[in-house]
This record gives C-alpha cells, sequence and structure tokens, in this order.
C-alpha cells in the first residue's frame, strides 16, 4: 500500500478562466488535394464495425508511491510515519499531526522574524552567529574570502515593499490572495512573490538583492552558484528582473553544479555516509602526512609542515572539486584526489615544486659551470620543448575558453598536462649538470618559465603552490 504524507508547498494560483487552451483543429484533405473541411471535437469513427470508441477512464495515481519494508506490517491505509515510529516518540500521540503542526509553526516563526519579533529575532541572532562563525573558520582554512556578506534578514521587509510595489505598477498581478508573475507567455508558468499570508519566498528576496547588487554595488554580471535543481527558479527570477528594467538581466548567469557523491552512491546521513568538514580534513591530514610529509619530520620545522599540510588538502580539495564538468556529480575518492600521479592538485603542486628546488640547486652552485647568457635558438630545440612552448603559448586561449562557459575544468586539465611535459622533460635533461653556462642560463630560464604559467594556474584555482614537497 501507499500514503502520501509529504506536505506539499502551496500550489501556484490557478490561471484565469479567461485563458484557456485553444482547441486544436486540423484540416482534412481529399484524395484531389482539395479542403474537405475542418474537424474540432469531432466523433472518432471506431474500428471495424464503426461503432462508437468508449472513452477510456482516467485512474488518477498518488504523486507518490512509497514501498514499505514488510517488517513493518502495512496495512492499506497506514500512516507511513505511524509505521516508523521510534521508541523516543512514545510521548506523541500522532506523528503525522505533529508533522503537520510544526511545519506550520516553522512557516509562523520565519513570518515573526520577516516581521522584526523581538523574541524571535534575539533568538535567531545568537544561532545564527554559531553557524557564520562556522563557516568563517571553514573559509579561512580554504583560504576563501569574501569582500561582502548578504543576509536574507536585511532584505526580507524590503522586499515584500518591492513586490507590491511592482504589482501597483502593472509588473505583478495578484490571484486568490497572493502577488505572482504571470510568465506563461514565456513558458515559465507562474512564480509566486507574495503569499497570501503576506509572507516572502526566496524569489521574493533574490529580487530585492539583484536589485542592490545592481544599484549600489553596480555589478554588470551576476552569477548565481546554486545546484541544478533551481534551473526554473532562476530563469523565473531572471525574465522577473527584466520585466523590472533592469539590462543586466541578461547578463545573470545560473551556474548550477552536480552533487559530490561517494563511489557507493550519494552520501546519506540516514546510512550514516555523510563525511562532515571536520572529518574530512582529519582524513586528509593523516592521508596527507603519511604520502608526503612525514619524511620532513625532524627536517622541517613544525610550523611549516601544518603549513604544507593545508595548502596540500586545500589543493586536493580543490583541483578535485573543479577538475569537473560543473553539471555532473563530482566523485570524491581521496585516494584518487591526493595521488602523486594522474590529474591531481599535488601532482601539479609537486611539479612546481621541483621546479623551484632546480633554482635552488643552481643558487646555491651546485651546477658544473657558471651562468651565461640564455640562448634559446641553440639550446632550445627538441620537438618536446616546442611542444611546452606552444602548450605555453595557448594559456591566454584556455583562460577564455573558461570565462566564456564560466567552467575552470579546461585550466585543470592544462595545468596537468604541463605539469607532465616537464616531468618527461626533466627525466631526460639535466639542468645543474649543463655542458657550459650558456646551456645553463637557456634551460633554467626554460624550467622557471614552466614553473611561472604552472604558478599562475594553480593561483588561478585558488591553489597556493608550495616551493619544497
Amino acid at each position: 500500500g501507499y500514503t502520501e504524507v509529504d506536505v506539499p508547498e502551496p500550489a501556484d494560483p490557478k490561471p484565469p478562466k479567461s485563458a484557456k487552451p485553444e482547441e486544436k483543429k486540423t484540416e482534412v484533405k481529399n484524395e484531389d488535394g482539395g479542403k474537405k473541411g475542418k474537424k474540432g471535437k469531432g466523433k472518432k469513427k471506431g474500428g471495424g464495425g464503426g461503432k462508437k470508441g468508449k472513452k477510456a477512464k482516467k485512474v488518477k495515481l498518488p504523486a507518490k508511491i512509497y514501498i514499505v519494508d514488510p517488517k513493518y506490517e502495512p496495512k492499506p491505509g497506514d500512516s507511513l510515519p505511524e509505521l516508523g515510529r521510534k521508541p523516543e516518540a512514545k510521548g506523541i500521540d500522532n506523528i503525522q499531526e505533529t508533522i503537520k503542526k510544526r511545519n506550520t509553526e516553522v512557516g509562523d516563526m520565519l513570518r515573526l522574524m520577516e516581521e522584526g519579533d523581538k523574541e524571535a529575532v534575539e533568538l535567531w541572532t545568537k544561532t545564527k552567529k554559531w553557524s557564520l562563525d562556522e563557516f568563517k573558520r571553514v573559509y579561512a582554512w580554504l583560504n576563501c574570502r569574501f569582500d561582502h556578506d548578504f543576509f536574507e534578514s536585511e532584505v526580507s521587509e524590503t522586499s515584500r515593499k518591492l513586490v507590491i510595489e511592482l504589482e501597483k505598477k502593472g509588473v505583478l498581478t495578484k490571484e486568490n490572495g497572493a502577488i505572482v508573475a504571470d510568465l506563461r507567455k514565456n513558458k515559465l508558468g507562474y512564480l509566486i512573490l507574495l503569499k497570501s499570508n503576506g509572507a516572502g519566498l526566496y524569489a521574493t528576496k533574490d529580487l530585492q538583492l539583484a536589485q542592490i547588487k545592481f544599484d549600489t554595488f553596480k555589478v554588470d554580471k551576476s552569477i548565481y552558484v546554486v545546484d541544478a535543481s533551481q534551473e526554473l527558479h532562476f530563469k523565473q527570477v531572471f525574465k522577473v528582473l527584466k520585466l523590472m528594467g533592469y539590462k543586466q538581466a541578461e547578463k545573470c548567469v545560473h551556474l548550477p553544479y552536480g552533487m559530490v557523491v561517494l563511489p557507493s552512491g550519494k552520501m546519506s546521513s540516514r546510512k550514516g555516509t555523510v563525511i562532515a568538514f571536520n572529518a574530512l580534513k582529519e582524513m586528509l591530514s593523516e592521508h596527507l602526512q603519511k604520502e608526503y610529509l612525514n619524511k620532513y619530520k625532524g627536517v622541517w620545522p613544525e610550523k611549516q609542515i601544518q603549513d604544507a599540510e593545508q595548502q596540500l588538502a586545500v589543493g586536493t580539495i580543490k583541483y578535485g572539486m573543479l577538475a569537473h564538468d560543473i553539471a555532473k556529480d563530482i566523485v570524491f575518492e581521496m585516494g584518487k584526489w591526493s595521488a602523486k600521479t594522474g590529474t591531481t592538485g599535488p601532482y601539479s603542486m609537486y611539479a612546481y615544486a621541483r621546479i623551484c628546488g632546480i633554482k635552488t640547486k643552481v643558487e646555491a652552485g651546485e651546477a658544473k659551470c657558471e651562468l651565461g647568457k640564455a640562448d634559446y635558438g641553440k639550446y632550445i630545440t627538441s620537438q618536446l620543448e616546442k611542444d611546452i612552448l606552444m602548450h605555453i603559448a595557448n594559456f591566454w586561449n584556455i583562460l577564455r575558453d573558461c570565462l566564456s562557459r564560466n567552467n575552470p575544468s579546461p585550466l585543470c586539465a592544462y595545468v596537468f598536462n604541463l605539469a607532465k611535459f616537464f616531468n618527461i622533460w626533466y627525466e631526460n635533461t639535466s639542468v645543474v649538470g649543463s655542458a657550459n653556462g650558456d646551456e645553463l642560463a637557456t634551460r633554467l630560464a626554460f624550467s622557471q618559465c614552466i614553473g611561472k604559467t604552472i604558478k599562475t594556474c594553480l593561483e588561478l584555482l585558488g591553489i597556493t603552490p608550495l616551493e619544497k614537497m
């Protein structure tokens, strides 16, 4: 059996009665090509004997069908919440009614906050700080920064006033007590912007936030990095912004992204497979210490090891997240993401560290000869070296491609290939073992050119390269 227990979101207002779908008409031609007449809602001919075909009876199916484990011994009409009742819910008489009541209480609390109720706002301010402090700690560790933080609370009341004003101007309409944007002619349906009880929605606040960005911060292009399930929402919001007269609406972009999943599938709190940030940080720390940094204990200062560990961890995460098509799900595999070979952050970081090591050796006098004058025409002659120079010359094309597509993954592939080119070249070419000063100067400058390009790529990806690894 099944029981639909979800409380649906408020339905879009029904279209006005006058908005009837157009009746489809077809023209039927005679065999000689002449028109026989128009058919509208005519009788259908039955098969064979010409009897009227009976109209099939429509069967209404539930919006959702749940398959219940037999261990719960379900019977037709049973409430799913009651079947899943846990022992600790002894004091609750009716699970389903309690869920409905709590959903209502959540809505009431949101409304009180929007209206500026003192007690509700004080509680919200206190709990908000807990979250913000933790967010800031995580972002600081990831070397992420924000020039300005926008809070929904700052636009709750002004966004409602904006919508009411737009309705008065005729940009929006009122349907069944709610203020909506009728976007049917754009094939975007209805967008509710103010519910009949006066409460705003996400779209309400998005309009006001966009207005602040355009008018106060003079934003020309705005990229909304939100998951793919919100595609329709942003199409509707951008269309309303255009109706409001904002030319910048043409440059508003919804950048959808896939979900981070495990090789076994989606993360699930019920199955205990969700990886919290602190757990991820701990796992990475242990793994990177073992793979890269244990050999430097007692050689490097502890602070240097800790800093290297953090930058390696951040490089592992950021490269792993950005090296994929943004719209596809990202499979997190710590071993693969942090590997010394392959398309990983540590691989490109290690190539840069090797290049820095070459310069350090030359400056320390470990080369066979003194530095001379670089002569690229004489000493940069192999096909591999020419391929590397062509690859470096293509940097700006790759960057323009990333910008036009709002997708950094081509840059990840580019820096990986450059690091691979360098490793092949370095395995077959000795810089400190150069035969003369001019050859040494040429090979040193060539390697530093590769290193500078790798560093620029990594920094554009938000990764801080290490000079020692």
